[in-house]
């Protein structure tokens, strides 16, 4: 199938309920026995971060979007294709997390990882999960992976002759990992960016959070069929809550028509856009991975199916934990190949939204990944 459709179809919405949990947690933060001193201090940073929130919303500028061809396409889901200069280009899925859109790698034209992979010699195929909730074959991990995934990968298979190169980034690379333990003759080289798979590993914050709201997203999972991204939001605001304060305050300080202003909002729009995730797959994040943490124990079943690691082959599989991420914790990242001695590391000195944003990003992660997927 060959259409061409706009990288972000729905755009970009800058929505005040996902702005009102960044103040609202960066608000917790004075404690009940702060002296007056705290709470002048804490009093003009909140101001500052206000102040930044209203520049943001304000702001004229808008991400490019530029019209991406689809080269195939089920359901919701779509291929969309950054071809190579090259001759003969080796093809490289890419697989991004279900919790926000596709965007973020390609997030600006000078500044994206699908077409600097793309000016490395290879066929880039960016997975786009597309309105979720209107794909049946996203409301059960079964349907994500075997339905969806795998048949975007024996597609890639039949037009090229052989299996293809494949990232997976965040919960993209927890999905790659499931389906490459379900099916290890489909893929070539593998490798995982910041991809969870021990949810109990290094610092707790993020799994803290999930628990700590389980109760009233099952709830929402059980009257709906999806779990508001709203939800999602408020878990990752209150990971990191001073985040909220600093950075709109740095926004506030940005030159105009700047490259960094123009990141910030990209970056900024990015997070605040994304579909609601299907109930089927949400339960399986909150319970499986983060409430009994079966990936790591060998417990977690997709159907009838115990996914386990033991099948991939080391050669053929690169780790990236990005070593100030507090949303994947190195240590959850690095347990995809605790049983995997000889697979390869990269351990990029960033956050996890660095990797793909990050002003270094090229230089500490994407050219060691590029020259990890040439070689052997």
């Amino acid at each position: 199938m060959n259409a061409t459709q706009q990288n972000s179809p729905d755009g970009f919405e800058r929505r005040p309920a996902a702005l009102s949990i960044y103040l609202g947690a960066a608000a917790l933060m004075l404690g009940p026995d702060a002296d007056d001193a705290a709470r002048q201090k804490h009093g003009k940073a909140m101001a500052s971060m206000l102040s930044g929130i209203r520049k943001y919303q304000d702001h004229g500028y808008r991400r490019p979007s530029p019209a991406i061809e689809s080269r195939w396409q089920a359901g919701t889901v779509r291929l969309l294709f950054y071809p190579s200069a090259t001759p003969n280009a080796q093809p490289l899925l890419i697989i991004p997390s279900m919790i926000n859109g596709s965007e973020i790698l390609d997030i600006l034209p000078d500044r994206s990882f699908t077409r600097w992979m793309a000016a490395q010699g290879f066929d880039v195929y960016l997975l786009d999960w597309g309105r979720m909730v209107d794909d049946p074959a996203l409301h059960t991990m079964g349907g994500v992976i075997d339905d969806r995934v795998m048949v975007a990968v024996n597609y890639l298979h039949d037009t090229y002759g052989h299996a293809p190169h494949a990232i997976g980034y965040c919960m993209g690379g927890t999905l790659l990992a499931v389906a490459a333990a379900l099916y290890p003759d489909k893929f070539n080289k593998m490798a995982f960016l910041s991809a969870p798979w021990d949810f109990h590993a290094g610092n707790p914050r993020m799994t803290a959070q999930v628990v700590a709201g389980a109760a009233s997203a099952l709830q929402m999972i059980d009257a709906g069929p999806t779990l508001p991204m709203d939800w999602v939001q408020k878990v990752f605001a209150a990971v990191n809550p001073q985040r909220a304060l600093t950075k709109f305050a740095s926004f506030l300080e940005m030159a105009a028509d700047t490259p960094q202003e123009q990141m910030f909002i990209a970056v900024e729009d990015w997070l605040n856009g994304g579909h609601d995730l299907p109930s089927g797959v949400a339960r399986v994040c909150i319970m499986d991975w983060y409430g009994h943490n079966r990936p790591v124990n060998g417990a977690w079943q997709v159907g009838d199916r115990t996914v386990g690691l033991d099948h991939l082959d080391a050669g053929k599989m690169m780790v990236v934990a990005a070593m100030r991420d507090l949303l994947v914790p190195p240590e959850s990242a690095l347990s995809l190949c605790k049983d995997h001695p000889d697979a390869a590391i990269l351990r990029p000195d960033c956050g996890h939204i660095s990797l793909m944003a990050g002003r270094n990003a090229m230089e500490t992660v994407w050219a060691p990944l590029a020259d990890w997927l040439k070689t052997g």
